[in-house]
């Protein structure tokens, strides 16, 4: 009597919620200016990385990476992220739009969740392309029954760092390596804490013993 039945959609949609929340990461990004340029003149800018020091119901109070400023912004305006590639809360579009931003190259990424299928995510990587249209494209990262991931089935990783740090060191049927966290290149504060690490597999082939 005690036992409830989680539907396939609940299971998976909590396994989201614990891959976002994982990493208590509090950096945000913008992914709109504020306030509008329409209204006056932007305080913080798409794209901008921000700390959060203070959530207040529908606010945060935030300090810029890049400029050291201080000021509050709505949470409609800012995704937050994790990882350094994890971007919470954003879609196709606006995916494209932050990948195009003068702070990313060829390969730049991010991660997000899917739109069109709840629970599960996508990889949107910046490619070369002379049509700006067709300048990033999006990879469905699919779910295993274990709960292991891919992109392609012969290819199956237990969490998405795995993936990441994969397709880091072979495209392996995507457009391009995976160089660099979308916005990566963008000035951050100083600070003691560790940067965001891709791992490099150090391992070679040709020292095991046939």
């Amino acid at each position: 009597m005690g036992n409830t039945l989680k539907s396939a959609a609940t299971e998976k949609e909590s396994d989201v919620q614990e891959s976002l929340t994982a990493d208590n990461n509090d950096m945000l990004v913008m992914i709109y200016d504020y306030p509008p340029a329409t209204i006056s003149q932007p305080i913080f800018r798409i794209g901008e990385k921000l700390r959060i020091i203070a959530e207040e119901g529908d606010w945060w109070r935030v300090r810029s990476f890049n400029t050291g400023s201080e000021n509050y912004i709505p949470r409609a305006c800012a995704a937050r992220v994790y990882h350094g590639w994890l971007f919470e809360g954003i879609g196709r579009q606006k995916a494209e739009e932050l990948l195009q931003l003068s702070g990313n190259r060829l390969g730049s990424f991010l991660i997000r969740q899917s739109e069109s299928q709840k629970g599960t995510y996508c990889l949107s990587v910046r490619c070369y392309s002379d049509i700006p249209q067709k300048l990033v494209k999006h990879y469905r990262i699919f779910r295993l029954p274990n709960k292991w991931y891919y992109i392609q089935e012969r290819l199956t990783f237990q969490c998405l760092e795995d993936l990441v740090n994969h397709y880091c060191e072979v495209a392996d049927g995507l457009c391009c390596l995976l160089t660099h966290p979308c916005l990566a290149e963008l000035g951050t504060e100083t600070s003691s804490e560790q940067p965001v690490i891709l791992r490099r597999n150090q391992f070679n082939w040709k020292n095991v013993k046939r």
